[in-house]
């Protein structure tokens, strides 16, 4: 090992200065001048060392040159370094800027939902005036019976108004809590970027004022030289900025999906903070106790579904929120339900299969309930051959569409008179299953057993929605909020049901967004029910499953 030359007053001779270097490194061994780097062993050696020592197979080098090419490595690095110190200095700066875009982007929709709900609540507000005028005016006309209606009516309206407020500040204080649950995950995300890339930026600096110090001495930089060169290396492989920095994009671009989407559904005000595509996670599973081959027939409220028997035709309306089922309707043989939907908070329409036709109309495929589900009237439309199922739905203006299978002809029909107000006509192709109304005024229409169609009220074709993956069972229902499609289908391969999100152009945007398994109690295939809050209703066949959608980075 090699150490400091002695000096005269240690009584060995003094050794000279080589070639411009106050050297004075000696062997501690021999301790003569150090004049070789041995590269087998990866030590420096004086003359001695190498005549007895060192001997082939080591390769010598002059201990000169090893010190020139050390220092000529740290310098030739030197730039790299400072280049990529730089793209970390860059890197903190988008830093900053991604979190304040993000930052004035969540305000900006904290502010359009203060306005969107000081208008509403305005709003609610406004019609409880206007509607106690026109009580007051229609009162002034029979004094006695009037008052007593009048009051009656302002009462009702008083309470409904009530009502109204009161959902309208829930759901403003579950939007702005879901905005600070956003806020949260982009602000703790950017927190540890900006950890990973502060804690790179401390090694760089502790590199540099390593290569500092062994450059001070030229037995250091030969024996660390080595392994600062390595770390250096494996910094440099690391490449932490462009890691720090794509995620640094990812965040900006999800934040950016972020938006607040609002729409009346079927009469009622629903609102909620949507746009990006999360995680879907499993939040309750609701037994279905009394039916005995479930199959989920619709959603007539946000947390009312519909649950046909199959076995013997009878129908449930499960309550997910208190988790209660309760026979509403006993199956008779000739009938079972296909469909349904809510027209309004006081009117349910179902679609029926029957299998006694007696003319050229289809009576009673069609009948409207009132929330108690008793019979308000039955709605007929004309009968064209093709098969005995009548499925139905409600558009964004309260009409009802009905369409027979395999029959090309969509009735839109007023559900105040049963009176048909348009035919739509589809060109080339029949109704297979399943007719779902979008909010843009289109129709999603299942076509074929694996194929859905996109139409206009014209009838024409905009898309057609399928995918080798799905099976010949596929259900399909929109989200009338955003009007994203949510196709359910059998996974052979994964022996399971899954959801597929598709946009209403036909774009699959995310596979088996939820996956379930299929129960033995029942062998059909229930669609998967979006709701106006935006969560996800499934059904194994057993058990209704909610799902809600969670913002992840």
């Amino acid at each position: 090992m090699a150490s400091k030359f002695p000096t005269n007053e240690e009584g060995n001779a003094k050794l000279r200065t080589r070639k411009g270097h106050d050297m004075t490194w000696s062997c501690d061994k021999h301790g003569e001048p150090i004049t070789f780097y041995c590269k087998q062993h990866k030590i420096p050696i004086c003359h001695k060392c190498a005549t007895k020592d060192h001997q082939k197979p080591c390769q010598l080098g002059d201990i000169e040159d090893v010190i020139f090419e050390r220092r000529k490595n740290l310098k030739e690095r030197e730039p790299l370094m400072e280049e990529t110190k730089l793209l970390h200095q860059k890197v903190e700066s988008k830093i900053n800027a991604v979190s304040s875009s993000s930052i004035k982007h969540l305000q900006t929709i904290n502010k359009k939902l203060q306005k969107t709900f000081r208008d509403k609540l305005k709003d609610v507000k406004e019609r409880e005036v206007n509607m106690i005028k026109v009580i007051n005016e229609e009162a002034d006309e029979e004094i006695r019976k009037i008052n007593e209606k009048r009051e009656k009516r302002i009462k009702d309206c008083n309470i409904d108004s009530e009502k109204k407020l009161i959902n309208i500040k829930n759901l403003e204080t579950k939007l702005f809590s879901d905005t600070k649950t956003i806020s949260d995950v982009v602000n703790k995300k950017i927190n540890e970027l900006t950890n990973k890339n502060r804690h790179a930026l401390n090694i760089m600096k502790n590199i540099e004022s390593t290569i500092t110090r062994i450059n001070q001495h030229d037995e250091t930089l030969v024996n660390e030289a080595p392994q600062v060169l390595a770390s250096i290396d494996e910094t440099l492989r690391l490449n932490v900025h462009q890691d720090v920095s794509v995620s640094l994009d990812r965040i900006q671009s999800e934040t950016e999906r972020v938006k607040s989407v609002e729409e009346e559904v079927d009469g009622e005000y629903f609102g909620r903070i949507d746009g990006y595509i999360g995680r879907w996670e499993l939040v309750k599973s609701v037994h279905i106790p009394p039916v005995v081959e479930p199959w989920v027939r619709g959603l007539i409220s946000d947390d009312e579904i519909c649950v046909a028997d199959e076995k013997n035709n009878d129908m449930y309306v499960t309550n997910i929120n208190t988790q209660h089922t309760q026979k509403v309707i006993d199956g008779v043989s000739n009938m079972y339900f296909t469909s349904c939907a809510p027209i309004n908070s006081n009117v349910i329409v179902c679609g029926k299969w029957r299998c006694d036709w007696k003319c050229d109309m289809l009576d009673g495929c069609i009948t409207l309930y009132d929330r108690q589900w008793k019979v308000i009237r039955d709605i007929s439309i004309p009968r064209n051959g093709g098969g005995n199922s009548v499925y139905v739905d409600v558009d964004r203006d309260g009409m009802i569409l009905a369409a027979q299978t395999c029959q090309s002809n969509i009735y839109l029909t007023n559900p105040d008179n049963g009176k048909i107000v348009n035919t739509i006509t589809m060109h080339g192709k029949k109704v297979w299953g399943e007719i779902r109304a979008l909010s843009s005024g289109d129709l999603v229409v299942q076509t074929t057993r694996k194929e859905f169609t996109v139409i206009p009220r014209s009838g024409g074709e905009k898309a057609v929605i399928h995918c080798s993956k799905w099976d010949s069972s596929s259900q399909c229902h929109v989200d009338k909020l955003t009007d994203a499609l949510y196709i359910t289908h059998w996974d052979g391969p994964r022996k399971n049901y899954a959801v597929d999100q598709v946009s209403r152009d036909g774009i699959i945007h995310v596979r088996r967004i939820v996956e379930y398994a299929r129960s033995d109690r029942s062998p059909w295939l229930s669609s998967c029910l979006a709701t106006p809050s935006g969560n996800l209703v499934g059904c194994d066949g057993d058990k209704l499953l909610l799902y809600k959608k969670a913002f992840v980075l």
